[in-house]
């Protein structure tokens, strides 16, 4: 009894270290960089091209930290084969993941447009609310408490924006401003967490004699 007990705490403990490697944090802060950037280039590649140009950057980006994960964070923290519960639970996520991506950037897509005929705070808080349960989501499946952070700091920058654009007429909703400094600390947190991994466990053959 006392061996599955072990290994159950060791699988949550590696798990637990594995999704708050950083990589996840880089992931966020650079899908959030197209909500700062895409509006920015709408006049001139268009609403549908400036955010399709972005899908190259994140699977370069994306195959680039699977190589780091593999490389230099799984030597030192360790890998492990997860349960059925864990698995069923990881594959729930990416459902999650794919709903929410789309979410986002269907709404952040018709926000450049101006589809909606709805008032713009209406259309502000509907899109602040599905980022605050995308994110509350991801977090409780993920048991990673700083989603929730990141759901409410999300969500903030949304209705920030737009508080920016109709008193201080910053363009597009102030979303270049408020997701392009919320893109840049997720993305430097993300780096910190993966150097400090770094330096903190090395690797037998790197420990320095004393």
């Amino acid at each position: 009894m006392s061996e599955k007990i072990s290994l159950k705490d060791l699988e949550k403990s590696v798990y637990k270290i594995s999704v708050q490697d950083g990589i996840i944090d880089i992931q966020i802060g650079a899908f959030l960089l197209m909500f700062a950037v895409a509006p920015l280039l709408s006049a001139t590649l268009g609403d549908f091209w400036s955010s399709v140009i972005f899908l190259p950057f994140w699977a370069i980006l994306f195959l680039g930290l699977r190589v780091v994960k593999k490389r230099f964070i799984q030597p030192r923290i360790g890998s492990i084969e997860y349960g059925s519960f864990r698995k069923k639970r990881l594959v729930r996520l990416n459902l999650v993941m794919l709903v929410f991506n789309l979410l986002a950037l269907i709404l952040g897509f018709l926000s450049f447009i101006q589809f909606s005929d709805l008032p713009g705070w209406m259309v502000t808080a509907r899109f602040s609310i599905i980022m605050l349960v995308g994110f509350s989501l991801v977090g409780y499946m993920l048991e990673f408490s700083r989603m929730y952070i990141y759901g409410i700091m999300a969500s903030s920058a949304i209705l920030i924006g737009e508080y920016l654009y109709q008193n201080f007429q910053i363009s597009h909703h102030g979303f270049p401003v408020v997701f392009g400094v919320m893109s840049v600390a997720l993305i430097i947190t993300g780096v910190t967490i993966m150097v400090r991994i770094i330096i903190k466990n090395p690797l037998p053959g790197e420990e320095q004699p004393e």
